[in-house]
């Protein structure tokens, strides 16, 4: 480090500085800006700048510094430290808290991420379905207010609102960002076959690359332009990482991050995110696929794989038009699964205090939930099924030519089998048989509080 570029850095910030009251808040503001300064302009200064030209270019690169001691300040008190709400409003739309407090946008407005509040083109949710108005009518508790009249408990043969099919997602719109573009790297695609992708606190975007088929393109959007910010990029062999730079403590920043894959790219992906969102869409010939996120949302669209492994901690997923050729492998802790045209070898789903919605699925394999309701319509069945709800519900729907032997049992609450269904045996709560002439594949659903209905 050159102390005369600390001297500068401190002489200019003190400048930005003299009239403002030094609460905790400033001091760590100060001291953060100054850190980060201090990198940008020796790094300038290493590339061939004099100190005085580095430290007023670092500067000019950051940003407004005047507006970022306004927005701290209006965020902190005087003696205590306030909470502070991450608002974005751009194109897009409205985020608070990157859409887990509130989000308005063209598809609809959604509160606490859907839980307390969301209203779309399909109706009206409150307190996850609690309150529910849509096309099949006003839903309030087990009262359901429709064109049939007054009912206190759905019809068993009125089939529930497993989701609304979707369109495949229009990319066109997923490239533009209404943030300065500070950095764009590539990679030849030919020398690859792993991308490593991590990002703590961004908006993450993984889309195909687009005018090319032969590099990969690594691009960051901030609103402060500072080399410590940006992501590292290594490769190493065939492994290509790329890692998110620098948080600050206390300047708001926030980061929106494209990697565009060529379409050919046959090799792996790795993906982690922590409190952020994730769009990853238009990869059609994925090997592996590696999923975390914390405390965020994520959406999958348009996207096939070999395999599919996803872990999602307090957040939400949404996944349309996904197709996994083998093992469909996911965990959702404490939060939400939603699913349109979704096919995989073997499904091996597990929620915990969350629930489950899928709508248009082929295949077979494992559904649990723990805590939560579970609703899954199947246009085919490939392989056996298996769901389990220790504390909720289970309604699920099968094609009425399937042809299937059934096992369903309730411990508390009631079974309803399909109405072209033979059953064999029937006890409370409890009851087996077989639906169509030539079962191919067994259908169990089991429940330790709640009902089981199957259409």
């Amino acid at each position: 480090m050159s102390e005369k570029i600390e001297q500068l850095v401190a002489m200019r910030l003190n400048t930005y500085f003299k009239t403002q009251t030094m609460t905790p808040a400033m001091t760590e503001l100060k001291t953060e800006l100054a850190t980060d300064l201090n990198e940008a302009a020796n790094d300038k200064s290493a590339s061939g700048l004099e100190p005085e030209a580095a430290v007023a270019e670092a500067i000019s690169d950051f940003g407004d510094i005047n507006e970022l001691i306004q927005q701290v300040n209006s965020e902190n008190g005087n003696d205590q430290k306030l909470h502070a709400h991450h608002v974005v409003m751009d194109g897009d739309g409205l985020e608070i808290d990157d859409g887990d407090t509130l989000k308005i946008d063209s598809d609809g407005i959604t509160i606490k991420g859907g839980h307390v509040f969301s209203a779309d083109a399909t109706g009206v949710s409150i307190n996850d379905g609690a309150i529910k108005a849509d096309k099949n009518g006003l839903k309030l508790g087990d009262l359901t207010i429709n064109g049939e009249g007054i009912n206190h408990q759905q019809s068993a043969n009125t089939m529930p609102d497993f989701g609304t099919p979707v369109q495949p997602l229009n990319l066109a719109g997923a490239y533009h960002d209404n943030l300065a573009l500070v950095t764009e790297q590539r990679f030849a695609v030919a020398d690859i076959d792993e991308v490593s992708i991590s990002y703590r606190s961004a908006r993450v975007k993984v889309l195909p690359t687009v005018g090319g088929d032969d590099e990969i393109i690594v691009r960051e959007y901030m609103n402060h332009n500072n080399a410590a910010y940006k992501a590292t990029t290594v490769q190493t062999g065939s492994a290509l990482s790329i890692e998110q730079g620098k948080i600050p403590f206390l300047i708001p920043l926030r980061v929106h991050a494209q990697i565009l894959i060529p379409a050919k790219y046959v090799g792996n992906l790795k993906l982690a995110s922590a409190s952020g969102t994730v769009l990853m869409a238009g990869l059609k010939q994925l090997n592996v696929v590696n999923l975390r996120v914390t405390s965020g949302s994520c959406k999958l669209d348009t996207l096939s794989a070999q395999a599919l492994s996803t872990d999602v901690v307090s957040g939400s997923l949404v996944m349309a038009h996904v197709q996994v050729t083998d093992q469909f492998g996911m965990l959702v802790k404490s939060g939400r699964l939603k699913m349109a045209a979704v096919q995989a070898g073997q499904f091996t789903v597990t929620v915990i205090s969350g629930s489950i919605q899928g709508i248009q699925l082929v295949g077979g394999g494992s559904w649990t939930a723990k805590s939560g309701a579970m609703k899954l319509a199947f246009d085919r069945l490939t392989g056996d099924l298996n769901l389990s709800d220790k504390s909720g519900s289970i309604k699920f729907s099968l094609p009425r030519d399937a042809s299937y032997r059934y096992e369903l049992e309730a411990r508390s609450g009631r079974v309803i089998a399909p109405s072209n269904s033979q059953p064999e045996h029937i006890a409370d709560g409890y009851q087996t048989g077989q639906v169509g002439t030539t079962p191919n594949y067994t259908v169990k659903g089991r429940t330790t509080s709640g009902s089981i209905h199957l259409y």
